[in-house]
């Protein structure tokens, strides 16, 4: 499939971004620009005002207002290089989201090579302080987290993909892994050439590749003999699927945390270290918790999709780098469609709420994000949010510690929607008797009472 974009001579005019997509790497990149399902407007890759290549696109929403996304690439991979250009860019072009996509290593045993991995928490995980004790190096981490909204999460652990999306037909079906415990079965069961059985070509479509890779891990002795520790892997193979080896598992998406690193990872162990402290931890890459620091430092919403390319070791099956990478590009504009009224602002410049020039009163469908914003900065603090939630009648208990109030107000107004004691119209009265002349609690009390 040819890369459905236009290269202009001269930088386009600015325009509203409602999302800044980056890349580590030109691959990746690549194919965010293959990603064509809701596109409204191609992707038209142009240079911007600075000369830095980037490409515009706007997408179909349920709402109806288009979602314009930018993207581009850094020229090496890293959170140092991610971070300055994204830092560069956003000074440039401010957004209203900061997302990424592009591949990473998985944990072997809770994914499947291809799978996306949407990210509810990032970290470094090699930042901290070394220390020496008794002359060996011992490691103190500081995991300082960042992470979407609640609400982001919530979006993120209900996404689905249709199952007969096109791209997903770009997935290779069998992993050399497969194929390597397939010829192994053959070889216990006393085949002195699994090539030449009557299912090779289907179990074991790579055959070279898979023979250079069980002599690599010492399964296998030149040409076709068991290893002691081959023979021990087909011996427990066999155990465990009397009936024969399980067909891979289907593409699968997941929401949990992952990891960001300075170094490429090969090391089998490394999952398992990381598990002691954060239990879930399912990927590892090299740039997203750069992004993260960036998106909270200028309050901006950060969102990271990533395709499980490998498992941290050194034997990779490079043949699902391609695939990871645009299944994540795939998965991350789709969520960010349907999802687009939690962009911080999006309501309100979409719709004119509250606008000086429009007497119309606010929509109430959705998170109202003017008035959140008024709440969360009027009830900063946990305990006034739950004061105010007590005197419109809700429950002390029904309100969180969470740290950031915007996140606790979203979260009690869709509850205050959804059945809750304290009602949308008493926690505006409720404000109003503290705030009688913000303009706009007033206008969102009318909204409702005129409902």
């Amino acid at each position: 499939m040819n890369k459905p974009s236009q290269l202009a001579t001269n930088p386009t005019a600015k325009q509203p971004i409602d999302v800044m997509l980056i890349c580590a790497l030109k691959d990746e990149y690549d194919q965010v620009l293959q990603v064509t399902n809701g596109l409204i407007n191609p992707w038209h890759e142009h240079p911007d005002a600075n000369g830095w290549l980037v490409a515009n696109a706007s997408f179909a929403t349920p709402s109806g207002n288009p979602l314009t996304i930018c993207t581009t690439h850094a020229s090496y991979m890293g959170r140092e290089q991610v971070q300055a250009l994204a830092s560069k860019l956003i000074s440039e072009n401010p957004a209203k989201c900061i997302a990424m996509s592009g591949i990473c290593a998985g944990r072997r045993g809770k994914v499947v090579l291809g799978d996306v991995i949407f990210a509810e928490r990032f970290w470094s995980y090699d930042a901290g302080k070394m220390t020496v004790e008794n002359g060996e190096q011992r490691f103190q981490g500081d995991m300082l987290q960042y992470r979407p909204s609640t609400h982001w999460v919530q979006r993120m652990q209900h996404f689905n993909i249709a199952p007969n999306a096109e791209w997903l037909a770009l997935r290779p079906q069998l992993p050399y892994e497969y194929q390597e415990d397939w010829v192994l079965l053959r070889l216990l069961a006393g085949d002195t050439n699994p090539s030449q059985h009557p299912a090779c070509h289907k179990e074991c479509p790579d055959w070279g590749e898979v023979l250079k890779r069980l002599w690599q891990k010492k399964w296998l002795e030149k040409p076709l003999v068991l290893t002691e520790t081959g023979r021990k892997r087909a011996e427990e193979l066999q155990l465990l699927h009397p009936h024969g080896l399980p067909k891979p598992a289907g593409f699968n998406i997941h929401t949990a945390p992952i990891a960001t690193g300075a170094a490429v990872t090969e090391d089998p162990r490394l999952f398992d270290r990381l598990a002691e402290n954060m239990r879930k931890v399912l990927g590892i890459e090299m740039e997203a918790s750069a992004l993260g620091a960036l998106g909270d430092i200028h309050d901006i919403p950060v969102l990271v999709a990533k395709g499980v390319s490998d498992f941290g070791d050194a034997f990779k099956d490079d043949r699902y780098r391609q695939f990871a990478a645009r299944a994540s590009a795939e998965c991350l504009i789709a969520l960010l469609r349907a999802g687009e009224g939690l962009l911080p602002n999006r309501t309100a410049r979409n719709t004119g709420i509250l606008a000086t020039s429009s007497p119309s009163l606010p929509s109430l469908s959705g998170i109202p994000r003017e008035l959140i914003e008024v709440l969360a900065e009027q009830y900063p603090d946990v305990r006034d949010a739950r004061a105010l939630w007590q005197r419109a009648g809700g429950k002390a208990s029904q309100v969180e510690n969470m740290p950031n109030p915007r996140d606790l107000w979203q979260k009690l107004w869709q509850a205050s929607r959804q059945g809750a004691a304290a009602r949308p119209e008493t926690i505006l009265a409720e404000a109003l008797a503290d705030l009688p002349e913000n303009e706009t609690l007033q206008n969102y009390f009318a909204a409702l009472k005129s409902n």
